[in-house]
């Protein structure tokens, strides 16, 4: 049966607000035992994503990454390295106090009124998305939860995002129109992630990606806030009724 469009999101910088990275970027900001150096321009936010973009769950890949990011900032090598262990062990403390994206919760009302089905396909833990699930009680909005333990591959491969298909299509008896397929996210490796599965693709600046990153990684459509959705003509129509 043909169907309405499909929407999946990204969780972290699109579902929830990720203040406890924030938090955590500005105590290590203010901590003078980095020696920190060329900060004039680094923000919060930007502190944030290098510490987003560059963690994984191989430590050695992490370690690694967090080095290279961080070497404009941090001179030293143990102290980044101590940075990362210890940005790592804070942030999660305060993920508690977590809350959906301002305007988020609206927009997912109305789509789901419409019977739109919305996905969530993340590179987080189970674990991790669980938690959120329940204290978010996002089985309100979402039907299909794809987690990276869920995946032999993580994003930008496409296969996270196949693997939401395939339970879309399982779950709804559809047969997919991937033209109808939307993927929402904050960062390059998002919209990377929409290409290769051959989908359209929907980046937000009110994450923590920068606008040039991604207006490089070319998105099929580049919006301030996921409010302004409703610019998009596919969607208009459900959320101007």
């Amino acid at each position: 049966m043909s169907h309405l469009p499909i929407l999946l999101f990204d969780f972290d910088g699109v579902i929830i607000t990720q203040k406890a990275l924030e938090y955590s970027a500005l105590i290590h900001l203010r901590n003078k035992f980095y020696k920190w150096e060329n900060t004039e321009d680094l923000r919060l936010i930007d502190c944030a994503r290098l510490f987003e973009e560059s963690d994984s769950k191989n430590i050695l890949v992490a370690f690694r990454r967090i080095n290279k990011a961080f070497k404009p900032f941090i001179p030293s090598i143990w102290k980044r390295n101590l940075f990362f262990i210890k940005f790592r062990r804070m942030y999660p403390k305060y993920e508690k106090y977590e809350i959906l994206k301002p305007n988020l919760e609206e927009i997912l009302i109305q789509l789901k009124k419409m019977g739109i089905k919305l996905g969530i396909v993340s590179n987080t833990s189970k674990k991790r998305l669980n938690y959120f699930r329940n204290k978010l009680n996002l089985d309100r909005y979402f039907s299909v939860f794809i987690s990276r333990d869920d995946t032999p591959f993580r994003k930008p491969n496409p296969y996270p995002i196949i693997t939401a298909l395939i339970k879309i299509k399982k779950n709804f008896n559809y047969s997919i129109n991937r033209d109808k397929v939307y993927y929402i996210g904050d960062l390059p490796a998002d919209i990377e992630c929409a290409k290769n599965a051959e989908i359209n693709s929907i980046a937000l600046l009110s994450g923590h990606g920068t606008r040039r990153g991604l207006e490089q990684s070319n998105p099929t459509f580049l919006l301030q806030d996921i409010k302004n959705i409703i610019e998009i003509e596919q969607f208009k129509k459900f959320l101007l009724d």
